[in-house]
């Protein structure tokens, strides 16, 4: 089956201002400027949403599982029942496309500003889902035309959409991305800046050490998986290594960097040296903490890692393994978990 159905519907714009759509949608402020700025074209038609058949093949191969499906199809916008919705999916896809195969700019990845209130319901809550589907057929024109194997892509585009939906469904108790808003890390898998090599995702992104762009570094994400053994990471950052260098040669790789609780340097007063985590935080060399300022606080994103998710009582976390025991003794002791920022040579991948 295509991506895109052979012969879509046209869809013309939607015919509403911006004051209108955030007077109904309660946008923010920062949401208005945002939307405000993007250059749509006038001429353009909106996006080619795949029919129900299509949706659904579409988000069984992304590894949706069968309820996020079901709400899918069942939150189908449609631009003359959710005009106020469709004026912003229209514009979220224009700004997505914009930026396809564009690596992250040394200003880093902000996402996007527009989130929904719980009012717009079911169509609200999926419609980022129903944008990243409309651009399926871009960005995986945009994979072949670099060479970029089938595996890797669909496991690149599945890894992105499936956290954010498994998260916001933690998170908020509902189905769906929206409350999350458009700015969610799924947009680097589907702008082609993100992809899933082995055990781990990398991301590319411009670096400066001076006025401008210098060059080109590869950020590294652990996805939710076990186990993060020093052989499959091993084998990552190899992948990772020849797969850039392939793909991507105008875009060299000076080092890489991780952002991760995964670095936090107390986890080494907890857990032995022959762990995985503290094997692969021994990759790293930390970047220092500025004195007079405390590194991001990571307590929900470490028991979201290790308990499948936050925000409850600390009597009520299990006490099974080593980590979870650490999790909760140090946060008992008065202590909180840390985001601390990581960089390693690329050369110390290929050397080894």
């Amino acid at each position: 089956m295509s991506d895109r159905n052979l012969d879509p519907p046209e869809t013309p714009p939607v015919d509403m201002d911006l004051a209108s759509v955030r007077r109904e949608l309660h946008l923010s402020a920062d949401a208005v400027t945002w939307l405000e700025q993007i250059d749509r074209p006038v001429a353009s038609l909106g996006p080619e949403l795949p029919d129900d058949a299509v949706a659904a093949h579409q988000l069984e191969r992304l590894g949706v599982d069968e309820v996020d499906r079901s709400e899918t199809l069942a939150a189908r916008p449609d631009p003359d029942t959710h005009p106020a919705l469709w004026w912003v999916l229209d514009r979220a896809h224009h700004a997505l496309l914009a930026i396809m195969g564009k690596a992250v700019p040394i200003e880093g990845h902000s996402g996007w500003p527009v989130r929904f209130s719980p009012e717009t319901g079911l169509v609200g809550r999926y419609l980022p889902v129903w944008m990243y589907l409309a651009t399926i057929p871009d960005v995986r024109r945009y994979h072949a035309a670099r060479g970029i194997p089938d595996e890797v892509s669909w496991s690149s585009l599945s890894t992105g959409l499936v956290a954010v939906m498994e998260k916001h469904r933690s998170v908020t108790g509902f189905g769906g991305i929206g409350l999350f808003g458009f700015g969610t890390s799924a947009l680097l898998h589907f702008r082609g800046a993100q992809y899933r090599l082995g055990q781990l995702e990398f991301t590319r992104g411009a670096i400066s050490l001076s006025d401008g762009p210098c060059g080109y570094a590869l950020s590294v994400h652990i996805p939710p998986v076990r186990p993060l053994s020093p052989t499959l990471c091993d084998e990552a950052f190899a992948q990772a290594s020849e797969f850039f260098s392939r793909h991507f040669p105008e875009e060299p790789v000076t080092f890489f960097t991780c952002e991760s609780w995964l670095l936090d340097p107390q986890l080494a007063d907890y857990l032995p040296e022959t762990s995985n985590i503290i094997q692969f935080q021994r990759r790293f060399h930390l970047l220092p903490v500025h004195s007079e300022a405390e590194p991001p606080q990571a307590d929900g994103d470490v028991a979201e890692y290790v308990f499948g998710r936050s925000h409850r009582d600390l009597d009520d976390y299990p006490q099974e393994t080593t980590l979870q025991r650490a999790y909760v003794a140090h946060l008992r002791s008065g202590g909180h978990w840390h985001e601390r920022t990581g960089w390693m040579p690329s050369s110390y991948v290929t050397n080894r």
